[in-house]
């Protein structure tokens, strides 16, 4: 990892933020409840996000260079980590151990979405909830065509980050019960390249 991933990156990653993205973290995060996994923490933005009740969280994520700014906001926001280094394709945790996952911008740049999304399903008790705000490529013929131009420099100045995976497909795909997909409305300007779906997941016994 070079200096740019290891310093310049997590900082980008806070201060570029649309302000349309933190009413979508707050959307989505008003309720989860009981032991909770948020699968690449990053650098803890969503922590401001979590209801007052939540004082614990589990953590999982591949660049330790996101940790020091994490455990900052993890602090300020009287939440405590458990933190773990790795990859949601392998996660280091036994099935049945969560009642929620949280995946916020994650499945843009791992390596196998259905991997991380059969790891959620695996890690989760039955009934268990995932909580989703993802990112992927457009229905739109006039934002997909910019996705498809800027694809290229966005995995390279964003860490891997794709502009073009179809999120809601690999959802539907997935062992998971979808109870609720948003559409979210395009941010403005050149964020407007970042079309995110919102939603909600169940495992169920069915689903098995």
């Amino acid at each position: 990892m070079g200096f740019y991933a290891k310093k310049v990156f997590p900082w980008v990653l806070d201060v570029t933020e649309p302000e349309e993205m933190a009413a979508q973290r707050k959307l989505l995060l008003h309720d989860v409840k009981g032991e909770i996994l948020e699968i690449g923490i990053g650098t803890g933005v969503n922590l401001p996000f979590y209801p007052n009740k939540i004082n614990k969280i589990t953590g999982i994520e591949p660049s330790d260079a996101m940790r020091p700014r994490a455990l900052h906001k993890a602090e300020k926001a009287g939440i405590s980590i458990d933190w773990h280094d790795g990859l949601g394709e392998n996660l280091p945790f036994d099935k049945e151990s969560f009642d929620t996952v949280v995946l916020v911008d994650v499945l843009c740049s791992v390596d196998d979405v259905d991997a991380v999304l059969s790891e959620s399903f695996r890690v989760l008790k039955y009934g268990g909830k995932l909580y989703f705000l993802e990112h992927g490529i457009s229905a739109e013929n006039k934002i997909r065509k910019w996705q498809l131009r800027l694809n290229g420099l966005s995995k390279v100045v964003a860490c891997g980050c794709q502009l073009t995976r179809d999120m809601e497909k690999h959802l539907y795909n997935s062992s998971f019960e979808v109870n609720e997909l948003i559409n979210v409305p395009p941010f403005a300007g050149m964020n407007s390249v970042y079309t995110h779906i919102r939603g909600i997941a169940t495992k169920t016994a069915n689903n098995q």
